[in-house]
C-alpha cells in the first residue's frame, strides 16, 4: 500500500481541453464513450490515465484504433507512450452500476442511477486524469430507456432532448465552465420534482428544480425555500451570483456523504432534503437549511475556484463551512449559532485532535484521500477562516474575498493562495499564522491574572502549549487571536490602556498571542476587573484557567457576549461533574457543588433569557467534554456520573422544571421557525431533566407528549427522555413508533438511533438485535450510521459494556469494509478515546486493532485509521 505525499506534488504533464461523454445507461451494463482533446505540457511524459473497476473496450488515437501492444493497462492506470503534442483520444468503457456497492463512481440505488465522483470516483466511470487541477469543459449525452429512466440529468445547461427509437430517449448537457472531474454528475431514473425560480442580482431568471422519489415531492419545499434564501444571502453578503440557467438538487437514499456540490446538479442524501413537521425534527430542518446553503456556496468556493490537490481540501471545505455557519447565523440567532458550532467542534474535532487519527488541517501524507473528510478538515478549517475574519474584521474580510475571486476564478489553487488573498489587501503578515494548517492538535492557553490595588494595574500572563503528536514531536507557537473585554463590578466595560493589543475594522479588541508566553499590564483600572477572554470563541483552543466561582457567576449573568455567558455556565457545570466524578472514584456519594446549584437556580428563574438561549444555559457539559478534561476515561465511573447528575437535578428542581415544561407546552406550534423551535427546545430540555427525576408525573408527561405530539420534534424528545430511564413506557412507545413509520426509511433511522444512544442496561443487546432487524440494511450508509456510529458515540455506555463489545464492533467494521470502505472508515470511532483508556481496556482495543490489521482484504481507508493505535 503506497503512501501519497503532499511534497511530491507536480503539475500535470497533460491538460484535457474538453471532453465529450456519451452514456448508454442501464443498471446492469452501461457503456461510456469518452472523446477528449488532450494537450501535452512536457516533452517526454507518458500519458497516465486513472481507471478502476471498469472494463476497457477500445482506444482510438486521432481516429486510429490502438492494439494492446500500444498501451499498458493495470488495475489503476492506462498508460499511453509517445503521444503527439496535441491529439484526440476516444476511449470506450463498460461498467456494471448494480454491482457497485461502494457507492463511488456510477452506481444503481433504489431504481435510480447516480454518481458520486468526489474524491476519486470519476475513474470508475472512464479513464481520465482524475485530479482536481485538471479542469475541463464537459459536454454530456445521456441515452436510456425512457420508461425506466424518464429523467436524465447532468451538469450545466440543457441543450437538446429527443426520442431515439426503441423506447429510448436522449438528452444533451453542456457545462460552459471548466471543472475538475470530481464535480461531474449524472442522475437517471423515474423521479418526481418541484420547481421554482430565482431572480438574480443582474435580473437573470434561474430555474430551480428539486427531484425526489415519487410521493416525496411534498417533502422538498423546505429545501427549496432554503436554496432561495442561500442564493439571496450570497449575493448580499459576498456579491456572488449564480452563473448557470438551472440549479438542480436530487435526493438519493443510498449516499455515503451528506451531499455533493457537483456544478449545477447537487446530489443529496435524502435525510438532508426531505422534511415536514410530521417526519423531521427542528434539528433536521436546521441541518437541511445549512447543508443546502453549504452546497450552493460551493459554486464559488470549490467549483469556480477549486483546489490544486486533495491535501488542500480545507481550501474549499473549511471556507464553505465558515460561509454556511455565517448564513445560518443570519437566518437564526448569531449567538446561539456560534454556541452550537463550537459545541460541534468540541464534540467531534477536539476528540479527533486528541486521538490516534490526529492530523493537520492540511495533511502531509495519506493512504486514501477519502479519509480527508474529517472534522479537522471541515470544522477546524472553518475556525481558521474565522480567525482571519476576526483579525481583519468583516469589511476587511470581504475585501480579501473579492481579491481571492478576482485573482483565482477558474483556477485550481492552494491554501497559501487563499491566505495571501486575505492578507495582502489588509496589509497583514500571516507567515506564522500558517502553522494552523500544518500542525495537528488543539493548543492550550494557560491564563494567570492578578490585580495591584495600589497601582491600579491589572496583570495578565498567557502561555500556550500544544501536546506532541505522532508525526510532530515539537510544535511551534501558534498565532492565536484572543478577543476580550475587561468588566467592572457593575458590568461596565473598562477603557483599555496598553500598547499590546490590536483592533479589527469593527473595533473588536484582540490580544494576538504569537510566542510561547506573553505578559500584559493594563493601567488605570480603578478596581479588580473580570476578564472575558476568548469571546465568540475567537480561536479553536482550550483555556486552562483557575477562575473563582464568583467571576464565573458574574460572567454568566452580566457578560455582553452570549457565547461567554454560556461558557461561564458550562464551566460551573463542568466543576459540578468533575467533583461528582472524583467522589464516585473514591467510593463516595457525590456531594453537589454549591456554586453550580445556585447558578442553575438563577438560570431557571431568569425571565429575560430567550427560550432557545435558556435551554442552552441549562445544559450540562456533554460526556465528550468531560472526557477531554480528564486524564483517564474510566467509562464505568463516567456512566455513574451520568446516571447520578441528571436525576439529582431533576429531583432537586422538579417544581421549577415542571412549571417551565407546562408553560411552554401550552403554546405549542406545529410549524418550524426559529422562535417556535426555541420554545420546543426549552420545553423538551426541561422535560428530559424532569423525567430523569423518576417522578411518575414526569414519566406520564413524556408519554402524553408522545401521544399528543403535533410534530416529530416532540415525539423524538419524548422517546429520548424515556431512553435514558428503565421505564417500560420506552418499549411501548417504540413499538408504536415502528408500526407508524416502518415504511419510511428516514424516520426509521431515528428509531434505530434512539435505541443506540440509550442509557438502558440492555443497550448493547439492542444494538446487536438491530443489525438483524427487517428494516435494517448493512449496505445502507444511513442505517449503519444510525445504529453503529450512534452507539460508538454513546461513549460511557459503549465502553463500559462487558463482554465482547470491541470484538463485535470490529467485526462490523470489517464486514462493511468488504463492500464500502468509506462507510467502514466512518465507524472506526471506537478507537478515538484509546489514549485515555485504563490499561485493561487498552489491551482489549489493541488486540482488536491488531486483528483488524491482519485481515487480508482490509481497505487502505480503514488501515490508515487503525494503524496509529498500535503506535500509542
Amino acid at each position: 500500500m503506497e503512501k501519497i505525499y503532499l511534497k511530491n506534488y507536480r503539475a500535470p504533464d497533460f491538460t484535457i481541453e474538453n471532453i465529450k461523454l456519451e452514456f448508454d445507461l442501464d443498471e446492469n451494463k452501461t457503456t461510456v464513450i469518452n472523446r477528449m482533446t488532450v494537450k501535452k505540457n512536457t516533452s517526454t511524459a507518458d500519458l497516465e490515465l486513472n481507471g478502476e473497476k471498469i472494463e476497457l473496450v477500445s482506444i482510438e488515437l486521432n481516429g486510429r484504433k490502438l492494439n494492446s501492444s500500444e498501451y499498458k493497462l493495470n488495475e489503476e492506470l492506462l498508460t499511453l507512450k509517445n503521444t503527439p503534442t496535441e491529439f484526440e483520444l476516444k476511449i470506450t468503457t463498460c461498467l456494471n452500476p448494480k454491482e457497485n456497492t461502494e457507492l463511488s463512481g456510477l452506481y444503481y440505488s433504489g431504481g435510480f442511477l447516480c454518481t458520486q465522483c468526489e474524491a476519486e470516483g470519476f475513474r470508475r466511470i472512464t479513464y481520465f486524469l482524475d485530479r482536481p487541477d485538471v479542469m475541463t469543459k464537459f459536454h454530456v449525452t445521456l441515452r436510456a430507456d425512457k420508461k425506466k429512466f424518464p429523467v436524465l440529468l447532468s451538469n450545466g445547461n440543457r441543450l437538446d432532448s429527443k426520442d431515439i427509437g426503441d423506447g429510448r430517449h436522449q438528452i444533451e448537457w453542456e457545462d460552459p465552465f471548466k471543472k475538475p472531474s470530481y464535480l461531474f454528475a449524472l442522475v437517471a431514473g423515474d423521479l418526481g420534482e418541484i420547481r421554482d425560480e430565482f431572480q438574480s442580482l443582474s435580473h437573470r431568471k434561474i430555474n430551480l428544480e428539486i427531484y425526489a422519489p415519487h410521493g416525496k415531492q411534498n417533502l422538498c419545499h423546505h429545501a427549496m425555500r432554503s436554496l432561495k434564501k442561500a442564493m439571496k444571502w450570497d449575493e448580499e453578503r459576498f456579491g456572488l451570483e449564480y452563473d448557470l440557467d438551472d440549479y438542480m438538487i436530487v435526493a438519493i437514499d443510498d449516499f455515503n456523504m451528506g451531499a455533493m456540490e457537483n456544478k449545477g446538479l447537487n446530489i443529496f442524501n435524502s435525510r438532508l432534503v426531505l422534511a415536514d413537521e410530521n417526519t423531521a425534527t427542528d434539528l433536521d430542518f436546521h441541518h437541511i437549511e445549512s447543508v443546502v446553503g453549504h452546497e450552493y456556496f460551493h459554486n464559488w468556493t470549490g467549483n469556480r475556484v477549486t483546489l490544486r490537490d486533495w491535501f488542500h481540501l480545507s481550501l474549499k471545505e473549511g471556507l464553505t463551512v465558515f460561509r454556511d455557519q455565517e448564513f445560518s447565523a443570519d437566518m437564526t440567532d448569531p449567538g446561539i449559532q456560534r454556541i452550537n458550532d463550537v459545541s460541534d467542534l468540541r464534540e467531534r474535532q477536539f476528540i479527533e485532535d486528541a486521538g490516534p487519527s490526529a492530523h493537520p488541517v492540511r495533511p502531509e501524507s495519506c493512504y486514501s484521500v477519502d479519509n480527508f473528510y474529517t472534522a479537522t478538515i471541515y470544522e477546524k478549517g472553518s475556525e481558521i477562516i474565522r480567525m482571519m475574519s476576526t483579525m481583519v474584521g468583516h469589511s476587511g474580510f470581504r475585501k480579501g474575498m473579492d481579491t481571492y475571486f478576482s485573482r483565482h476564478d477558474g483556477h485550481a489553487v492552494t491554501i497559501e493562495d487563499y491566505i495571501q488573498s486575505i492578507a495582502e489587501p489588509n496589509k497583514k503578515d500571516w507567515q506564522q499564522f500558517r502553522s494552523w494548517y500544518s500542525q495537528a492538535g488543539t493548543p492550550t492557553v494557560t491564563v494567570y491574572e492578578s490585580y495591584d490595588e495600589a497601582k491600579k494595574e491589572y496583570h495578565l500572563n498567557l502561555e500556550q502549549f500544544c501536546a506532541p503528536s505522532q508525526s510532530q514531536p515539537e510544535k511551534k507557537p501558534f498565532h492565536i487571536p484572543l478577543s476580550f473585554e475587561l468588566f467592572g463590578p457593575n458590568g461596565h466595560v473598562f477603557d483599555i490602556h496598553t500598547d499590546k493589543i490590536s483592533r479589527n475594522s469593527e473595533g473588536q479588541k484582540l490580544i494576538e498571542l504569537k510566542e510561547n508566553s506573553m505578559s500584559l499590564t493594563f493601567t488605570d483600572i480603578p478596581s479588580r476587573p473580570v476578564l472575558s477572554l476568548l469571546r465568540q470563541f475567537s480561536a479553536p483552543i482550550n483555556l486552562k484557567w483557575s477562575r473563582p466561582d464568583k467571576d464565573l457567576f458574574f460572567l454568566m449573568t452580566k457578560d455582553t457576549d452570549g457565547f461567554n455567558r454560556r461558557e461561564a455556565a458550562m464551566s460551573l457545570g463542568l466543576n459540578f461533574l468533575k467533583k461528582a466524578l472524583q467522589d464516585i472514584r473514591q467510593g463516595k456519594t457525590p456531594d453537589p457543588d454549591a456554586a453550580f446549584i445556585e447558578a442553575y437556580q438563577v438560570i431557571l428563574n431568569d425571565k429575560l433569557l430567550s427560550p432557545a438561549f435558556k435551554a442552552l444555559m441549562l445544559e450540562l457539559p456533554s460526556e465528550n467534554i468531560l472526557i477531554q478534561k480528564e486524564e483517564i476515561f474510566d467509562a464505568a465511573n463516567f456512566l455513574k456520573v451520568r446516571q447520578w447528575a441528571g436525576p439529582y437535578l431533576g429531583q432537586k428542581f422538579a417544581p421549577q422544571l415542571e412549571k417551565i415544561y407546562h408553560e411552554f407546552s401550552n403554546s405549542e406550534s406545529k410549524i418550524y421557525d426559529f422562535t417556535s423551535a426555541g420554545r420546543r427546545k426549552l420545553k423538551n430540555s426541561t422535560l428530559l431533566t424532569w423525567v430523569l427525576s423518576g417522578q411518575p408525573a414526569a414519566l406520564l408527561s413524556a408519554v402524553n407528549q408522545y401521544k399528543e405530539a403535533k410534530n416529530m420534534t416532540d415525539r423524538v424528545a419524548s422517546l429520548y427522555a424515556l431512553s435514558q430511564t428503565e421505564s417500560s413506557h420506552f418499549d411501548e412507545l417504540l413499538e408504536h413508533f415502528r408500526n407508524t413509520w416502518k415504511h419510511d426509511g428516514l424516520v426509521m433511522n431515528k428509531w434505530f438511533s434512539l435505541q443506540s444512544v440509550s442509557c438502558r442496561k440492555d443497550t448493547y443487546q439492542r444494538v446487536q438485535n438491530l443489525l438483524n432487524h427487517s428494516e435494517f440494511s448493512i449496505k445502507n450508509p444511513n442505517n449503519v450510521y444510525a445504529v453503529l456510529r450512534s452507539f460508538i458515540g454513546n461513549a460511557s455506555v459503549c465502553h463500559s459494556t462487558h463482554g465482547n463489545v470491541y470484538e463485535f464492533l470490529v467485526d462490523q467494521i470489517l464486514k462493511v469494509d468488504q463492500f464500502n470502505p468509506q462507510v467502514a472508515s466512518r465507524i472506526c470511532g471506537i478507537f478515538d478515546h484509546y489514549a485515555k483508556m485504563p490499561l485493561p481496556q487498552k489491551v482489549q482495543l489493541k488486540l482488536q486493532a491488531e486483528r483488524a490489521l491482519k485481515h487480508p482484504k482490509l481497505s487502505k481507508n480503514v488501515r490508515e485509521l487503525i494503524e496509529p493505535v498500535l503506535l500509542l
